[in-house]
């Protein structure tokens, strides 16, 4: 069903990929020889890297197993220009749509810091972004990829094995084969009124039931030559005792870390947007407890839920003003999302959104039709959690400092997008990405700084500039 569903935005230019970006301290000149040679093993590990889209311009796009996978598909090197930071190199990533016909749905792109460029020192920072196809794997599969790519570059350095002599053809093993679709996987039964409500919310006319409350969501869609798809990206890096700060709060207020960065964000809005009646997030989570995967597969198993913010929430979070009554608010608000997420994977797989998936018969035309209408949500947040390096003689050559997870504007998605990630007891990343025009930078850096003043906030200091740092 998803496999049916991620290509149709591609087919409407609405949604090319997703990145995470692994960000390495690194002694080595020749990088791209050296993950070149790591490219036979990753093959190996995951099926996906083989596949290509049969029939990917259609409704009924299928899996096709590539022969070979061409180096010089995969691996691509790009200079920062002067000024220039990551978050404007991976806005021209996630803007570039994927080539037609049997080619990999995947590439590794490097990018030294500029700093970095003449000087391969063991202080040298390199960025190997991992683009690829929604279709081929969800946002924790680029986790699992980055984890098997130092797994082969540790490997490699301990053997003691010359990379000169890696082939740009590269052979795609036949012994290997995907994961079933999800459908197949686990059942998704849905109740009647779980069914009733959907239908109506998506066909029903206003004039029958009522026009539901409108949330803030930015722009309506507008198709693309209206408003072309061009991606914004702005980071936000949380130093690691900022971080550990964060998730010893949050324990102490039996929440999680995404509640309380969900919360972060309805605050912001609440106070940058004091018209606003309502708000809606969308939270994406992994259904692979449900499915028995393993973390280190890359697959598509994420599905999602919904959480609206109605006014008595936000009439809370805005009549605070003492650092007391803001702290209260915010951890109101991070209890009421909690609340929300544990009952809906209490009964996942029960009642799911993708459930309704088999109801889509056409999903293009699923898509196409929601051009001209509101936005589905006001803010999406998708957070990854913590990237552990597997256990094993570290790496003399290639130190793993930072990751960082974003995804393409989308045109027909939520107003923004909050993507986080971190690796384990490094810093944690926050990147928020949009839609150009779509929603005023001042919004942004109104989330912005709800995410940088947090940790000052919750140790009730006053607010200042440490502790976070941006990248536009």
């Amino acid at each position: 069903m998803l496999e049916k569903l991620y290509p149709a935005r591609a087919i409407l230019g609405v949604y090319n990929s997703v990145i995470v970006t692994a960000t390495y301290h690194v002694s080595v000149k020749s990088e791209d020889t050296t993950l070149r040679a790591a490219i036979p093993g990753l093959l190996r590990q995951h099926p996906p890297l083989c596949c290509y889209l049969v029939d990917g311009h259609t409704a009924e796009p299928k899996f096709g197993r590539l022969q070979h996978v061409d180096a010089r598909d995969v691996l691509q090197t790009l200079q920062f220009q002067q000024g220039e930071h990551l978050a404007g190199k991976l806005q021209e990533l996630h803007d570039q749509p994927w080539p037609k016909g049997p080619k990999p749905l995947w590439k590794l792109v490097l990018m030294r810091e500029p700093q970095s460029m003449n000087d391969c020192s063991v202080d040298s920072v390199l960025h190997i972004a991992l683009v690829y196809h929604h279709v081929i794997g969800d946002g924790l599969s680029g986790i699992a990829f980055h984890q098997s790519l130092l797994r082969e570059l540790q490997a490699m350095e301990q053997k003691g094995q010359n990379p000169q002599h890696t082939p740009e053809l590269i052979s795609t093993p036949t012994s290997i084969n995907l994961t079933e679709p999800i459908e197949q996987l686990t059942s998704f039964p849905l109740s009647w009124m779980f069914l009733m409500k959907k239908v109506l919310e998506e066909y029903a006319p206003g004039w029958l039931f009522g026009h539901p409350t409108t949330f803030w969501a930015g722009l309506p869609t507008k198709s693309l030559d209206e408003l072309p798809y061009r991606t914004r990206v702005r980071i936000i890096t949380i130093q690691p005792e900022k971080v550990t700060c964060l998730i010893k709060a949050s324990r102490e207020h039996g929440v999680s870390l995404t509640s309380l960065l969900t919360a972060a964000i309805a605050s912001a809005l609440a106070f940058k947007l004091p018209a606003a009646s309502s708000f809606l997030g969308l939270t994406p989570y992994t259904l692979r407890r449900v499915t028995g995967t393993s973390a280190d597969e890359m697959v598509n198993q994420s599905t999602g839920f919904e959480t609206t913010y109605p006014v008595d929430i936000l009439d809370n979070i805005r009549k605070s003003s003492s650092t007391a009554e803001r702290l209260a608010s915010l951890w109101a608000t991070a209890s009421y999302f909690h609340r929300q997420m544990q009952s809906e994977l209490g009964k996942c797989p029960k009642d799911n959104l993708v459930g309704l998936l088999p109801y889509v018969i056409d999903s293009v035309a699923f898509y196409r039709k929601k051009f001209g209408k509101a936005r589905e949500a006001t803010w999406e947040i998708s957070n990854l959690g913590l990237c552990k390096p597997s256990p094993g003689l570290p790496s003399k050559t290639w130190t793993l400092d930072s990751m960082t997870f974003t995804q393409g504007a989308q045109p027909l998605g939520s107003a923004f997008t909050v993507n986080g990630v971190s690796v384990q007891d490094k810093s944690l990343a926050l990147a928020i990405t949009w839609q150009d025009r779509v929603v005023d930078t001042d919004i942004i850096d109104a989330v912005a700084r709800g995410f940088t003043d947090l940790p000052d906030l919750l140790q009730h200091k006053e607010l200042t500039e440490g502790g976070a740092t941006e990248s536009h």
